[in-house]
């Protein structure tokens, strides 16, 4: 599944990262697949579960459906994440919500192929179907890979290649795995994002910025299999009668460190960097107090914050108001990095040329940006929709005071000087 820093940071597009650890492993097909082939039943059907890559495309892992056809014989992979990479309105498309995915037919030796040059693993789970399911099955999977019928509008948590595939399997056993997917979920869907993100750093923070308080809700079992790994533990489960997955077997194995059950807890590592940035801060604000030199690389820096910050809210801001992405709607973090901030960006020049105007402006809007702060913590205590946003506020609550007493003392050397 395909769940740049923030224009791309709601995006998850940055630089590609290929670096293999080790060239993956084929394990032994197993007895699953040296079954011989039932001439009254010749098709067999199979769900692929891959495991992560590199890119922040491929972070959440992916899957698929193949179909065996021992009268043909043939292979075919029917995959829901198709898309154009090298499409030149991909970024546009994805930035406003609206980027179109396709299922696509592939061959199996293209298939492993291509997830064994990518260093990533393949679960495949044989389906205990009837060969009338089975029928059923292909013929729905073919009518919807003709080009009129093959698109869809792609969302990470509500309609993506793992939910496809899960949609796929229910309607042909009759609802029977949604009904046995009620149960609460074990985690949240941020929760889930995180643990499958939860390096490299850019990118977990990254998508803890971007996320709204829409995936904080509790959910079920069933909301959980938008994750391929999920939908697979999911698969293993009884509908009416019979077990729904007859066997499973990991046909390639991948040399990667396992996927973390429960993402990391990070308030104590984002509370020591926002005290740290808060203080460095501070120590230049003070030290303008004191040399006029010294006011040259603070104003650089509040010019700096400024524009970093500012640019995330502005961000967050038409993500909420201008896109479809209603994950990032009414994100509360907002709050913690006030788009009124990108006005830094000129008044950083002003307090490094020691203009008092400049430097009372930038203190009034630095002292608005922590009453921002201090009103996300007060979120916390319930009157809003709960939004899992601890550890940002802990990074940036000591950094806005850091930049605010900065100012301040600033402001207030400026004002008994005139």
């Amino acid at each position: 599944m395909k769940l740049r820093w923030l224009a791309a940071a709601a995006v998850l597009m940055a630089g590609v990262s290929r670096t293999a650890i080790a060239a993956p492993e084929m394990a032994p097909p197993g007895p699953l697949l040296q079954v011989p082939p039932d001439a009254a039943d010749p098709l067999r059907i199979f769900v692929m579960t891959m495991g992560p890559g590199d890119h922040p495309f491929f972070r959440f892992g992916h899957n698929a459906i193949w179909i065996r056809d021992a009268r043909a014989p043939s292979d075919q992979v029917y995959n829901f994440g198709t898309f154009r990479f090298d499409s030149p309105k991909l970024i546009l498309d994805f930035l406003g919500g609206r980027l179109n995915y396709w299922l696509s037919v592939s061959s199996l030796p293209h298939v492993i192929g291509e997830y064994r040059h990518e260093n990533r693993s393949i679960m495949i789970q044989e389906l205990d179907l009837t060969p009338a399911e089975k029928a059923e099955l292909r013929a729905a999977l073919e009518v919807n890979a003709r080009p009129e019928n093959r698109l869809y509008k792609y969302d990470y948590f509500l309609d993506n290649c793992s939910t496809r595939v899960r949609d796929a399997i229910d309607r042909l056993v009759n609802g029977g795995l949604h009904r046995s997917a009620l149960g609460p979920g074990r985690l949240t869907l941020r929760e889930h994002a995180l643990r499958m993100t939860a390096e490299p750093l850019w990118l977990y923070v990254a998508l803890d910025i971007v996320l709204g308080p829409n995936v904080d809700r509790p959910i079920d079992r069933w909301t959980e299999m938008f994750l391929p790994g999920e939908l697979a533990r999911g698969l293993d489960t009884d509908v009416g009668t019979r077990r729904l997955v007859r066997g499973q077997v990991e046909i390639v194995h991948a040399n990667r460190p396992p996927i973390l059950l429960v993402p990391p807890a990070r308030v104590p590592k984002f509370l020591t960097w926002g005290v740290a940035v808060g203080l460095a801060i501070f120590a230049l604000g003070w030290g303008g107090m004191r040399s006029g030199w010294a006011r040259v690389p603070f104003g650089v820096v509040v010019a700096l914050w400024g524009l970093v910050t500012g640019f995330i809210g502005s961000f967050l801001v038409y993500a909420w108001m201008l896109t479809d992405h209603v994950v990032a709607h009414r994100n509360q973090n907002i709050l913690l990095c006030a788009p009124w901030a990108l006005a830094y960006v000129v008044l950083g020049v002003g307090v490094a040329m020691g203009r008092p105007g400049a430097t009372r402006k930038a203190f009034a809007l630095s002292a608005a940006a922590l009453a921002a702060v201090l009103l996300a913590c007060l979120m916390k205590l319930g009157f809003v929709a709960h939004q899992q946003n601890g550890p940002l506020i802990a990074f940036f609550l000591p950094a806005w005071i850091g930049v605010t007493a900065g100012l301040w003392w600033l402001r207030r050397h400026s004002a008994r000087q005139s």
